[in-house]
């Protein structure tokens, strides 16, 4: 679809370069949990709704940022799950 000259399609990683991204996330979340299980992290798995917050408000104002998908054009991932983990960080260090 096009509007006004430009194509609606949106550009992610294609989806081999997602499949990493998602694996790396995926072991940074296990090793984080079996860190962390039965020791006395006050951090934990999941980061304060306050840093979901902070974290969500800047991914909204970044450039790479799918409005429509709420995913990040950098890495692909969806935002909503990717901010509330500790372990989770931005492709471009903004958060």
């Amino acid at each position: 679809m096009v509007l006004f000259g430009k194509s609606m399609k949106e550009e992610f990683p294609d989806i081999k370069e997602q499949g990493k991204n998602l694996a790396k996330f995926t072991v940074k979340v296990v090793k984080d949990v079996v860190i962390n299980t039965g020791s006395d992290n006050e951090a934990g798995v999941f980061v304060s709704d306050a840093k979901k917050k902070e974290r969500w408000d800047i991914c909204k104002k970044c450039e790479h940022y799918s409005i429509r998908q709420k995913r990040c054009k950098q890495c692909g991932c969806w935002l909503e799950y990717k901010i509330k983990f500790n372990v989770s960080t931005c492709p471009i260090d903004k958060w």
